[in-house]
């Protein structure tokens, strides 16, 4: 079987891993906030939401580190690690204050799980703040696993985190589809041989139409529809 594309989709994938920020969640603006704090707190200029939203896909230190290095501000490694935990700990006590599930997010997880697929949240989020997350919008018990940036994985651009998934879940790369919204995952899918829809309007620094993803969808409301036709196909 040659990895599942949208030319290729003769026979649904055997299991779907979602990307959570930009994808399954809205959480720029809780992300923006905490970022801020830290920011004011050290007298620099707090920054835009759409700058900020184009800085989230490589994990939270790292975040930090383009929020303060747009502010002329370029941390040495100690500092770094400094301002991140402070981040962190905003962050952590303002999970879901402004954050919102995007659209069709909660019947895609759904129908995945209603079709027998199985299914995981692959995330550079870390994955304690990540399940909270899920378990607030009520998406947790509907998935297989969750992997975060933190579960000892080389993050995506890197494969790792994908590759654990499959093994995890017991599905191979080549039955399984990522649904992301980052050219981090595009990547990270292509690298492991997993197919690939980008979710627009998430949090990317080009229009997912241009990257080259098996099939780009404007919302995940599309994703049930999808699978079942795929399921249909004999």
């Amino acid at each position: 079987m040659t990895s599942w594309t949208r030319k290729a989709a003769q026979s649904a994938p055997a299991a779907i891993l979602f990307d959570l920020d930009g994808t399954l969640i809205d959480s720029a603006p809780d992300i923006a906030f905490a970022v801020n704090a830290v920011l004011e707190a050290d007298g620099l200029t707090p920054l835009g939401l759409d700058a900020v939203r184009g800085m989230i896909g490589h994990g939270l230190e790292k975040l930090v580190e383009r929020a303060f290095a747009a502010r002329g501000a370029d941390l040495d490694p100690q500092a770094l690690r400094q301002r991140h935990a402070v981040v962190h700990a905003v962050y952590a006590g303002h999970l879901v204050e402004l954050t919102a599930l995007r659209p069709g997010a909660r019947a895609a997880v759904q129908a995945v799980q209603e079709l027998g697929l199985r299914s995981a949240v692959v995330t550079n989020k870390p994955e304690g703040l990540s399940r909270r997350i899920l378990d607030q919008f009520g998406l947790l018990a509907d998935l297989d696993l969750v992997i975060g940036g933190d579960s000892g994985y080389p993050r995506k651009p890197a494969p790792d985190m994908l590759l654990a998934a499959c093994a995890q879940i017991g599905a191979s790369p080549c039955e399984t589809v990522l649904i992301g919204d980052s050219r981090a995952d595009l990547t990270s899918a292509r690298a492991a041989g997993i197919g690939c829809i980008l979710v627009r309007g998430g949090y990317c620094d080009r229009p997912a139409d241009e990257l080259g993803a098996d099939l780009v969808i404007d919302e995940l409301d599309a994703v049930p529809a999808l699978l079942r036709a795929c399921e249909a196909v004999p």
